[in-house]
């Protein structure tokens, strides 16, 4: 098979722009902020977006395991190796990032506060979980970088159009 399937094709483009909105916001919005009741509806939008994207994302590996393979690009060696890790890697690190954000919204009482008007302070600091979602932010948004980056040395290298394997 030479291109992925519709729902493959509309996963990838909903999950793509949804990880672009949710980190470019968290980056540049959200960890600028400071922790009082302007940030809730920001940390709404955010908890909700977050949640949908963790479970977009095992149902993107769903359909990958469940769907026909699509034909390899002709790389060998370490470069398609790389290609191989860095999906790996942009799965389970949105998996990882999803979980650690929901623990630390539970440590930190944020479903409460955002979701149904409790007037405890907003508390991030000390708690490990949100230093790890901070970190795999930026972990993803390179993996993210790397990611388009190959594909657009792929198809400067060999002058083929590879993103029609990934659209309609």
């Amino acid at each position: 098979m030479k291109k992925y399937s519709v729902g493959s094709i509309v996963l990838h483009a909903v999950q793509g722009i949804g990880l672009l909105f949710i980190l470019l916001s968290g980056s540049l919005v959200l960890s600028e902020m400071p922790n009082n009741i302007d940030k809730i509806d920001s940390f709404k939008i955010h908890m909700i977006l977050g949640v949908v994207l963790l479970v977009l994302t095992f149902v993107r590996i769903w359909f990958i395991l469940k769907s026909p393979k699509v034909e390899l690009l002709p790389i060998v060696g370490f470069r398609q190796k790389l290609v191989k890790i860095n999906h790996i890697l942009i799965y389970v690190v949105i998996a990882v990032m999803g979980i650690s954000g929901i623990v630390t919204a539970q440590l930190a009482g944020l479903g409460d506060i955002v979701f149904f008007g409790s007037t405890q302070a907003i508390q991030l600091d000390g708690i490990t979980s949100a230093l790890v979602h901070e970190v795999l932010a930026k972990v993803l948004m390179f993996l993210i970088v790397m990611h388009v980056l190959g594909v657009l040395s792929y198809a400067i290298k060999t002058k083929e159009n590879i993103l029609k394997r990934m659209w309609f």
